[in-house]
């Protein structure tokens, strides 16, 4: 790749900006220690939503080996969390987010997982998900050394030069 583009100032703290960082939930990011806090903390609430709604079709005993699975529960029970749980001053409120949990977030992602994931092939006691390597094109260096070259080169602020 063009060095001109790794020689450029210093990147934020994170990919999403300074200041920012990982939430719990966000397992391309957390340590060990972290990862396995919340699985433990997904295997609990995936096996309480799974007999609490009955789903034992539509989420499979296999669920966590299909990665997109895993993050879609993950980010439903991270919804979960932010509409069941609130601060002691607030428990005895009334709370319109429970339905919105439902009907926003539950029963689009149920009906997402069988989009996501071919759980057809699986059986209860057999799992035939494989995770398949998502190749990029060879030629993405010299294609993004080429485009970026047509934005305004940097100027002394970091920014770039107005045309």
């Amino acid at each position: 790749m063009d060095s001109s583009l790794t020689q450029q100032d210093p990147q934020p703290d994170g990919p999403a900006g300074p200041g920012l960082q990982p939430c719990r939930y966000c397992w391309r990011e957390i340590d060990q220690h972290e990862a396995a806090r919340l699985w433990e903390e997904l295997l609990d609430w995936v096996d309480w939503l799974r007999h609490r709604y009955q789903l034992g079709s539509r989420v499979p005993a296999c669920w966590y080996r299909h990665e997109a699975i895993v993050e879609e529960l993950t980010a439903l029970m991270a919804a979960h969390t932010a509409a069941y749980w609130c601060d002691p001053d607030s428990v005895e409120l009334p709370r319109e987010d429970l339905t919105a949990w439902h009907t926003q977030w539950l029963w689009p992602a149920i009906e997402r997982l069988t989009r996501i994931s071919d759980f057809s092939a699986c059986r209860p006691h057999h799992c035939r998900y494989q995770n398949h390597p998502q190749p990029v094109h060879a030629g993405v260096a010299d294609y993004l050394a080429t485009e970026t070259a047509t934005h305004a080169p940097v100027s002394s602020t970091g920014h770039g030069v107005e045309r």
